[in-house]
C-alpha cells in the first residue's frame, strides 16, 4: 500500500544542501580544534610560546573531539519518563506493531515506551556508522482514550516516518534537526570564550537550517497521514483525528482542571488521574454529539502556523475526504464505542502501567497540588465572607454574580446559586454575565428552548461577544435536532472569526488580570526566581473580571538587557543570557502555576503592548508590585 504514495520532495535538494553545509563545518571545526597542536607545531616558531600555548591547547582538543562526537552521534531520545514494554509482557501490542509494520514496509521499533502524554511519537537513536535504532513512545492516555482502530492509524502515521516511503534522506533530516537542536541546548549553556566561534555559527545557522528544511518536514507529515489512510481507511483516519482533537480539548479545559480542584478536599496520595482515564471518565470526552461538533468548528477555523510542521486540523480532515466547511457527519467519535486500545493492548499490564505513572505524577505535581490547595482554600473563605457580608450589607449585581459562581462550587447541592442569578438579575436584569449563568443552569435542567431564548437576549446586547453568543446557540441548536439553524450559527461564528481576525484581535481587548491580594501574591511567590532577570512581567486576561466564562490568560515578560548583547544580537542573532534565562526558568515554573497562561516575551526593540498597564504589573525591577 505505502509503495503507491509519492514520496515527498518539497524542498529535498534546497535543505539537503543546508544540512550538507551544516554537517561539513562542524567535520571541519571538530577536525580543526583536533589537530589544533600539530597546527601550533607547524606554524609557532618559538618554544616558549608552545609552552604557554600548550594547556589552552589540550582544551581545544577535548572540545574539539566533543564537536566530532556530536557530529557522528544522534542524541538519545528523552524518553526517561517513560515506562519500557517488554513485547512478552504485551503481546497483543507487538502483533499489532508487527502487522502495521509490514502494511508499512518499515523497519521495527526495536523499543517501546509508555508514557502520560495524549500523544504517539518516535525517536532515532544509533550512530551514523552504525544501524539506526526506531524507538516508540505511546501515551497511555491516548490509548486508554482510543479504540485500538483508532489507535492503530496514529502508530501508522509514525511508521511512515522511518518507512521506506520517506528513504534516507528523511532520516537524515530528522536526525540533524535532533542533533542541531540538542547542540543550540548545549552552547546555550556553555559561554566559554573557546565555544564563542560555534555559537555564533549556531545562532546564524540553526533557525536557518529549520525554516529551509521546514517544508520538506511539512511534506513529509502529509505523506505520513496519507499512508495512515492508505493503510487504515479513510474513515478510521477521519475517526481518529477527530477523537484526539477532542481528547486533547477536554484533557485541557475539563480533565486536568478537575483533578487540580479536588485539591480543597483530597489528599494527593489518594488521586490516580492515569488510572482513572482507563475507564474514560466523563470530564476526558465532549458531553455529547452537540458540543462535540462545536468543539470540532473551532478547532477547523484554525489557520496553518508557518512554524509548526503539522498540517492543521481542517487540512487533515481535507485528506480524508470532507469538506472541512461543510457540515460535519451526523454521528462522530466523540466517545469510545468499543474498548479502548489500552484494553485491547495491554491487557492486564494497563492497570501496573497506570499505577507507575500515577506514582510519578504525584511527585512532579507536589508543588501544584499545594498551590491548588492554597487557592482552594482562599475561594472558600471569600464564599464564607460573602455569606456574612449578605447579612449585613446590600449587594450590588456583581457580589450577587460572584457569590452564584463560588456557590457553584461550595453549596452544590443547594439552592443559593439560583437565588444569587435571581437576585441579581433583579438589581440588573440585563447583565450579560449573570444571564449566562441562568442559560447555563436552564441546559443543565433540559429547557434547551429557554436557553436558547437567553442566548438571543445576550447577543442584543452590544457588550456581548457575538462569537461567543452564535457557537452557544449553534450547540444548542444541534441538541434540538433543527440542523439549518445550527449551520447558520455556525457560518456567522465562522465569518466573525475570519472577518475579525479572532486569533490576533484578542489581543486589543486585553484587560487587567484583576486578582485579588491573596490569589496574586500566590502567583508572584511561584514567579519569584523569575524576578531577577525580568525588567517587568505583566498579567492580562481576555475577559472582564465580572465575566462567568474562564478566561485566557497572557504573560508579558521583559527581560533585563545591555547594549553590548543587544549589538551582538543584531550581527549574529545570538540572544540575551537574560532572555534565555528568562524562557528556561518559565519552562520549570509554568508546571507550578495554578492558571495556564500563554507567555510572550518582550524584545529590547519591541513596543510594550498597550494592555500592558500599570494595574496589569505583577512584577517590576526584580520585586512583586502590590
Amino acid at each position: 500500500m505505502a509503495s503507491s504514495l509519492q514520496s515527498p520532495r518539497e524542498g529535498r535538494w534546497r535543505a539537503l544542501a543546508w544540512l550538507a553545509f551544516g554537517d561539513l563545518f562542524l567535520l571541519t571545526c571538530g577536525s580543526a580544534l583536533v589537530l589544533s597542536p600539530l597546527l601550533l607545531v607547524l606554524l609557532v616558531p618559538s618554544r616558549l610560546l608552545l609552552i604557554l600555548l600548550a594547556l589552552p591547547a589540550l582544551s581545544w582538543v577535548f572540545y574539539g573531539l566533543m564537536v566530532l562526537r556530536a557530529y557522528a552521534t544522534v542524541p538519545p531520545p528523552p524518553v526517561s519518563d517513560g515506562i519500557l514494554l517488554e513485547p512478552g509482557e504485551v503481546p497483543a501490542l507487538a502483533g499489532e506493531l508487527e502487522r502495521l509494520r509490514l502494511a508499512c514496509d518499515a523497519p521495527a521499533f526495536t523499543a517501546v515506551y509508555i508514557n502520560a502524554e495524549l500523544n504517539a511519537s518516535i525517536y532515532q537513536t544509533g550512530s551514523r556508522a552504525g544501524q539506526p535504532q526506531h524507538v516508540l513512545v505511546l501515551g497511555l492516555p491516548l490509548l486508554g482514550l482510543l479504540t485500538a482502530k483508532q489507535a492503530a492509524a496514529v502508530v501508522t502515521h509514525e511508521y511512515a516516518h522511518i518507512s521506506r516511503l520517506h528513504g534516507h534522506f528523511a532520516r537524515w533530516a530528522y536526525v540533524a534537526r535532533q542533533r542541531w537542536a540538542a547542540l543550540g541546548e548545549l552552547h546555550e549553556r556553555n559561554h566559554r570564550l573557546i565555544t564563542a566561534p560555534l555559537r555564533l555559527f549556531l545562532s546564524w545557522y540553526v533557525p536557518r537550517m529549520m525554516r529551509e528544511t521546514l517544508e520538506f518536514s511539512r511534506r513529509c507529515e502529509i505523506v505520513a497521514d496519507a499512508q495512515a489512510i492508505a493503510v487504515c481507511g479513510s474513515d478510521i483516519a477521519f475517526e481518529a483525528e477527530v477523537a484526539l482533537t477532542l481528547r486533547q480539548k477536554a484533557m485541557s479545559s475539563q480533565f486536568w482542571p478537575g483533578i487540580f480542584a479536588r485539591a480543597g478536599n483530597d489528599d494527593i496520595a489518594r488521586i490516580q488521574p492515569f488510572a482513572q482515564l482507563l475507564t474514560e471518565p466523563m470530564s476526558s470526552r465532549p458531553r455529547d454529539d452537540a458540543q462535540a461538533a462545536v468543539w470540532l468548528h473551532e478547532s477547523l477555523c484554525q489557520k496553518p502556523d508557518i512554524h509548526n510542521t503539522h498540517p492543521v486540523f481542517a487540512e487533515r480532515i481535507a485528506a480524508t475526504g470532507l469538506d472541512p466547511a461543510g457540515p460535519l457527519p451526523d454521528h462522530l467519535p466523540w466517545c469510545l464505542e468499543e474498548t479502548s486500545a489500552a484494553a485491547d493492548w495491554l491487557g492486564e499490564q494497563a492497570q501496573i502501567i497506570a499505577a507507575q505513572l500515577d506514582g510519578d505524577w504525584r511527585k512532579n505535581a507536589a508543588h501544584g497540588w499545594q498551590d491548588a490547595r492554597e487557592w482552594q482554600a482562599h475561594q472558600k473563605s471569600e464564599f464564607s465572607r460573602l455569606l456574612q457580608r449578605r447579612e449585613q450589607q446590600v449587594f450590588d449585581e456583581q457580589d450577587w454574580l460572584q457569590l452564584a459562581r463560588l456557590a457553584e462550587k461550595f453549596d452544590p447541592a443547594g439552592t443559593l446559586r439560583a437565588e444569587a442569578i435571581a437576585e441579581g438579575l433583579q438589581h440588573s436584569p440585563e447583565d450579560v454575565a449573570l444571564l449566562q449563568l441562568k442559560a447555563g443552569d436552564l441546559e443543565q435542567v433540559g429547557d434547551i428552548h429557554g436557553a436558547i431564548s437567553l442566548w438571543h437576549r445576550i447577543g442584543q446586547n452590544p457588550s456581548s461577544r457575538q462569537y461567543q453568543v452564535h457557537r452557544h446557540l449553534c450547540e444548542l441548536h444541534l441538541r434540538t435536532g433543527d440542523k439549518v439553524a445550527a449551520e447558520h450559527h455556525r457560518q456567522v461564528a465562522d465569518r466573525l472569526w475570519t472577518d475579525d481576525d479572532a486569533g490576533q484581535s484578542i489581543f486589543e481587548g486585553l484587560h487587567p488580570h484583576g486578582m485579588d491580594a491573596a490569589e496574586l501574591t500566590l502567583l508572584q511567590t511561584t514567579l519569584q526566581p523569575l524576578f531577577q532577570h525580568a525588567r517587568a512581567i505583566w498579567l492580562c486576561r481576555d475577559t472582564p473580571p465580572d465575566a462567568p466564562t474562564p478566561p485566557r490568560w497572557f504573560l508579558y515578560v521583559e527581560a533585563y538587557d545591555g547594549w553590548f548583547m543587544r549589538l551582538v544580537g543584531r550581527l549574529t542573532g545570538e540572544e540575551d543570557i537574560q532572555s534565555s534565562a528568562c524562557k528556561r526558568l518559565l519552562n520549570r515554573l509554568q508546571p507550578r502555576l495554578h492558571l495556564h497562561p500563554e507567555v510572550y516575551f518582550i524584545g529590547p526593540n519591541d513596543p510594550i503592548p498597550a494592555h500592558c498597564k500599570q494595574d496589569s504589573l505583577i512584577a517590576q525591577a526584580g520585586a512583586a508590585v502590590p
